[in-house]
């Protein structure tokens, strides 16, 4: 009976010990979900005429302007994607409605839009580089989750 007793008190401590070594997570989620959502969030920040994904087409040489409405203070990731990673298009400046500036960017940035009212970046190469690029890419708007 004493033998019986102890197997099943090492048995016991095995799972328990077991137990504390692996606890149950919850599943995170993969990227593409993490996108989805990102996609679904509201957000205050929009292209003009409204939704957060234009497509474009450079035209080397040439400087896109493209109009951003904030209707309220929010962060936001605005980022270019281009058919290949090596394309030479950068977001090169932030226009305020006050009239200020900021940039150089590269192919995205983060910004905290701040006052409500019509702003403007401006795309085009990098005359730096000196590859010259023609052809689409897409300007996306992601909002930011805050987290507490």
């Amino acid at each position: 009976m004493g033998k019986l007793r102890l197997l099943i008190m090492n048995v016991l401590a095995i799972f328990i010990y077991g137990a504390c070594q692996f606890p149950q997570r919850p599943p995170q989620s993969s990227t593409n979900e993490s996108k989805h959502k990102a996609q679904e969030l509201p957000s205050n920040v929009t292209f003009f005429g409204g939704g957060r994904s234009k497509e474009m087409n450079m035209v080397s040489g040439k400087t896109d302007t493209i109009f951003i409405s904030v209707h309220q203070a929010d962060s936001v990731l605005i980022k270019i994607k281009t058919p290949m990673d090596t394309a030479n298009v950068r977001i090169s400046q932030l226009f305020l409605p006050d009239g200020s500036s900021d940039g150089p960017f590269g192919k995205e940035f983060t910004y905290r839009f701040k006052d409500i009212g019509q702003y403007h970046i401006t795309v085009n190469e990098n005359k730096m580089i000196g590859n010259h690029y023609s052809g689409p890419y897409i300007v996306q708007i992601v909002p930011i989750v805050q987290s507490f």
